[in-house]
């Protein structure tokens, strides 16, 4: 038995780990400003300009993120937001992937051609990657991994809190 908990205590403090790791160098506090526009053409900063809102960075050959596409969605269709391809290809491949997926999505391109600077910008290291804004415009809560819808509805709902 105790070597039981042992192994459990092991695992869940690799994985705490872990996560620090990672989100350590994930940007908090005011957002870096998202200059390019949506594959729509709108203004991509006032998308999330009325919290809580959403910032989803995903690619296309993600398969973490091809698992969160129903649970992004349906996100989306209650908060605002505004997802981000990670090299994902040209506009035209990105817009056909969207169609195919049926995803209607707001979506900027940070493609092959610019490497990836938005999301360097906002200090991700993979993907999928999420941004939890508040009212204030502020990023309150950032996650790296898969993270189920509810857990998403949750963060924004604290988010909306503040």
């Amino acid at each position: 038995m105790a070597k039981k908990l042992g192994f459990y205590i092991f695992a869940a403090l690799f994985i705490f780990a872990g996560q620090f790791l990672v989100n350590q160098d994930l940007v908090s506090g005011k957002p870096p400003p998202i200059v390019q526009t949506t594959l729509t053409g709108e203004n991509a900063m006032q998308r999330m300009s009325k919290g809580p809102a959403v910032l989803y960075f995903w690619a296309e050959w993600c398969g973490i993120c091809r698992s969160m596409q129903g649970s992004v969605s349906n996100v989306l269709q209650d908060y605002p937001g505004l997802t981000v391809a990670v090299r994902s290809g040209d506009d035209s491949a990105l817009q056909n992937y969207l169609n195919d997926k049926q995803l209607n999505w707001p979506v900027v391109n940070d493609n092959n051609d610019n490497n990836g600077s938005l999301g360097q910008r906002y200090g991700i290291k993979g993907v999928p990657a999420i941004f939890f804004i508040n009212a204030a415009g502020d990023i309150v809560f950032t996650t790296v991994g898969y993270t189920s819808e509810w857990g998403m509805r949750f963060r924004l709902w604290l988010a909306g809190l503040d």
